[in-house]
């Protein structure tokens, strides 16, 4: 009998082929996308399960004074925990920076600026699970200069040769010894790296005269953000015993003056990916929220195709009534008939499901562009994922099939045979019509988000930031101590650094340089406090911006009152302070005439503010705006050049032959502001074009939809029009009987819509401090982009219908 249902339904396949390929291209698409998901889904919910001791792996969450959340913590901490908490097994500090780094073999070396090496405590090796390829597990990390390297770094420096034992030089003189290679940590990592160094080995890379005094400042400040901090719980240990005591912990071992309110705690590691609130975090974190509207997004989806099956499978089983009839004639019982309708069903999916198998291949690379994973088609088919595609596959074949089977074989043969068996008033149709309202709302909601996320990352780009971001070149100095800033001890390389900015100063191209810690836009240091007024015990902390003489003309920043820093004016080093508007709120000064003048303890330098700037977002946009206090400083890591023409090649090369001529050990690394300020943006302009694609597949889907409802509704009119026609009926007159049964349709979906559509915007409008209106606009043009949409399908079928030949309709009557 199966084999039979399956020769029937192959044959009707065949024998109805627009109703076929319809239906294999919308389930085609929702399977697609639905894979495509849940792939997606399956590593963002599996971030760092590779490590062995996962259940038992924290990372410190700080609660810093300022208020601010951060991943990063003081160093003191992770030697302390053993001897302080029982339930402690291993902690280790990791603490990531770029790093020069040479390879010499015989007269040639090969130099890279690496940005994620990793100076770790020797106990990460007993927290997380790596993977040893060459070396000794058991020394690795405890030997000073002796470092860890990932099989892409081993190929990179050393070919085909063993690395262990060979040397890589860090900083330009610090000889170090590779003691081992490891595997990368997969995509699905909170952290990953390319080196790992001794942490201790942090402070060689000091000129020798700060060193000392650096890692003893490092050993007891319980208050600066440094490093992250990794806890190994013992097995059975209770987290919320050492997050009780982490009070007590402060008290015992952080000096008087530097026990400031500040909080710690344990946080899972197997949460970061997903739930992690911090700053400061090492990687790209997301949300269940975002995961969340993608499983609903993707569902809704695959559920409008399964609508669309439902509604070309009625549709099509009007035309097959007589079958129906002489087959309950000839002795089939109902329920044989509903398992050929189950059997085609299960058919369409199948053969749906094995297409769907090649678009995810094609779309998986679109897919990780996207996201940033590295999906491959291999991993994604495995046991889990065969085992629920078919789980959905019978779920689909019962859902998509089980209404259209009992639809069809509900009426009795004679009805059937006669082809009587709908009557346009019938529950049916109205069931058929709530399904197109349905697919219409999901929509004309896509739409209007789509929309609304183009709209505000148009905003985000273009939205006045309080400083000039066009034509601004940033260079990376690149030097090698703790804080990769050049400090007074690099002498000579100051001296360089001069000459360089004086040669291009006197280029035409260049309108003024500005060397400075941070770029605005890009975030701040924040430092501790004491403005006037207020007192130490205010644990009062400030966003801190080193710059020189020319940040604010470089910039094109306002200055609204008081004076800008002077060369002239030699105390300005070492007790002049610049503030923005912000601050002066904050510090509750009144006008910003009544702030010149007031004084200012940042961590030990005292001045006064000679200046206040209008505020400007030193921030992305994601963040409110915040007290910035800016003074001269020795220490910087950019040197910022802006240009008077256009970002062209010629500004580029012509720089970078200067730099060259001067700084021939170290590349020229650089990038210009307005990219790098919009690359902060880019996970949600990712998740607009995800989102914009999954809004086309849903149109297409929702068009099909409709072509299916056309095609029921011409089929049961044919008679009508026929009659219409013969009594003189214009063509206009009958699309407009047709298409008015539509239009109701569209509206009542697009008005359900709306108030849908505004609840999942203002949530996705959360993630920002500054964001565009909801304005009536938008709607007004997803409104009439549904209609035209739809429209061409309604009337390109009704147009087919009212041109039709009257007396093919009317032969029989």
């Amino acid at each position: 009998m199966i084999s039979n249902f399956f020769r029937t339904a192959w044959r009707n396949i065949l024998k109805y082929k627009t109703y076929a390929t319809i239906n294999f291209i919308g389930l085609t698409c929702g399977l697609t996308l639905s894979l495509l998901i849940f792939t997606y889904i399956r590593q963002e919910v599996s971030f760092d399960t590779f490590h062995e001791k996962l259940d038992r792996i924290y990372r410190i969450k700080y609660y810093a004074p300022n208020e601010l959340l951060l991943a990063s913590t003081p160093p003191p901490i992770a030697p302390r925990m053993k001897e302080f908490f029982p339930e402690v097994e291993e902690a280790a500090r990791i603490y990531g920076r770029n790093v020069s780094i040479t390879r010499v073999k015989g007269d040639e070396s090969d130099s890279y600026e690496e940005n994620s090496v990793f100076f770790a405590d020797s106990t990460i090796t007993k927290i997380w699970t790596l993977d040893f390829i060459a070396g000794d597990a058991e020394r690795a990390l405890k030997e000073p200069f002796t470092i860890l390297i990932t099989e892409d770094m081993a190929t990179k420096y050393f070919g085909d040769e063993n690395p262990v034992g060979e040397s890589l030089i860090f900083g330009g003189n610090l000889s170090f010894k590779v003691g081992g290679v490891v595997k990368e940590f997969p995509t699905s990592s909170h952290i990953r790296f390319n080196m790992l160094v001794p942490y201790d080995n942090m402070f060689d890379l000091e000129a020798p005269e700060g060193a000392d005094l650096l890692r003893r400042n490092l050993d007891v400040n319980f208050i600066v953000s440094h490093s992250y901090t990794y806890v190994l719980l013992k097995p059975g240990a209770d987290p919320q015993k050492v997050n009780d005591r982490f009070d007590a912990f402060i008290k015992q071992y952080a000096l008087p003056q530097l026990q400031r309110g500040q909080r710690f705690e344990l946080f899972p590691m197997a949460d970061i990916h997903l739930k992690s609130d911090m700053l400061a975090e090492p990687g790209f974190v997301n949300s269940y929220n975002t995961l969340y509207i993608f499983a609903g997004v993707g569902l809704l989806t695959l559920l409008i195709a399964c609508i669309n099956y439902i509604n070309l499978a009625t549709a099509q089983s009007f035309t097959r009534m007589k079958e129906i009839g002489i087959r309950k004639i000839l002795g089939s019982a109902r329920g044989q008939m509903i398992g050929q309708f189950l059997m085609e069903s299960f058919l369409f999916c199948a053969i749906a499901f094995i297409l769907s198998l090649a678009g995810l291949y094609f779309t998986l690379p679109t897919l990780n562009q996207l996201t940033g994973s590295e999906l491959e088609f291999v991993q994604a088919l495995d046991a889990t994922t065969i085992g629920a595609a078919v789980i959905l596959l019978l779920f689909i074949t019962l859902l998509a099939g089980g209404y259209p089977s009992i639809f069809a074989t509900q009426f009795d043969s004679v009805n059937s045979i006669k082809g009587s068996g709908v009557s346009a008033g019938s529950s049916g149709n109205w069931l058929r019509k709530g399904l197109v309202v349905f697919q219409l709302l999901i929509t004309s909601a896509l739409l209007s988000g789509s929309l609304m996320i183009v709209k505000q990352l148009r905003y985000l780009e273009n939205r006045p930031l309080g400083f000039n971001k066009e034509n601004i070149l940033v260079v990376r100095l690149q030097s090698q101590n703790l804080n990769a800033v050049f400090t007074g001890s690099d002498e000579t390389l100051n001296e360089r650094l001069n000459s360089f900015r004086a040669t291009i100063e006197g280029q035409s191209s260049v309108r003024s340089t500005s060397t400075l810690t941070n770029v605005p836009g890009a975030g701040l240091t924040y430092r501790g406090i004491v403005p006037e007024g207020f007192t130490s015990d205010d644990n009062m902390f400030a966003g801190s911006l080193g710059v020189d003489y020319d940040f604010l003309k470089t910039f094109n920043i306002e200055l609204i009152a008081g004076r800008d820093f002077s060369r002239e004016v030699g105390s300005d080093p070492a007790t002049a302070f610049i503030v923005n508007e912000t601050a002066i709120k904050d510090f509750n000064w009144g006008s910003v005439a009544d702030a010149i003048g007031k004084t200012i303890n940042l961590e030990g330098k005292e001045g006064k503010v000679i200046g206040v700037v209008k505020d400007f977002n030193s921030q992305s946009l994601t963040a409110p705006m915040t007290g910035i206090v800016m003074d001269i400083r020795q220490r910087y890591s950019l040197l910022a050049i802006s240009l008077l023409n256009e970002n062209t090649q010629d500004n580029i090369d012509l720089l970078e032959a200067k730099w060259n001529e001067l700084f021939p050990e170290k590349t020229f690394e650089f990038f210009f502001l307005d990219q790098q300020l919009n690359q902060q943006y880019l996970r949600y302009q990712n998740f607009g074009s995800i989102i914009n694609y999954f809004t086309i597949i849903a149109v297409l889907i929702s068009c099909l939809g409709v072509y299916g409802l056309i095609l029921f509704v011409v089929q049961r009119k044919v008679k009508e029009i026929g009659v219409r026609k013969v009594l003189g009926s214009s063509v206009t007159g009958i699309l407009k009987l047709i298409f008015t049964e539509f239009v109701w349709l569209i509206l009542i979906a697009f008005v359900a819509a709306v108030p849908f559509s505004y609840y999942l915007i203002s949530r996705w409008f959360e993630n920002f401090v500054y964001h565009t209106n909801i304005d009536v606009i938008t709607y007004v043009l997803s409104l009439g982009l549904v209609v035209v949409i739809v429209s061409g399908t309604i009337i390109y079928n009704a147009f087919k219908a009212a041109t039709a030949n009257p007396v093919t309709s009317l032969r029989s009557e």
